[in-house]
């Protein structure tokens, strides 16, 4: 999804599974993060969720991966979910993101 939006332009791409295990998820982005133009951005809809995984076990992951959001079935009534908002850089925002 990420490759199919268009180079020129920003678009923005949501990850989502209905799953709370790591490596379907946090790794899942981070992977995202070091190997396309990409970054995570807030979704303030979603504020009632709890953050993603800074860290887990010995792996580490972004600091933005806070703005990621988990949710529990024990506290939030529901299946359990992840939900990422990835903005796709265009061209412009790229030399932005190796300052970052």
């Amino acid at each position: 999804a990420i490759d199919s939006c268009d180079a020129k332009k920003a678009g923005v791409v949501v990850y989502s599974t209905c799953s709370v295990s790591v490596e379907e998820n946090e790794a899942v982005v981070q992977y995202a993060l070091d190997k396309r133009s990409v970054k995570i951005v807030p979704s303030e809809a979603l504020d009632f969720a709890r953050p993603g995984f800074l860290r887990c076990g010995s792996r580490r992951f972004h600091p933005s991966m806070a703005n990621a959001r988990r949710f529990y079935p024990h506290t939030h009534n529901m299946d359990g979910f992840f939900v990422c908002k990835l903005r796709v850089l265009g061209k412009k925002d790229k030399k932005r993101k190796s300052r970052d």
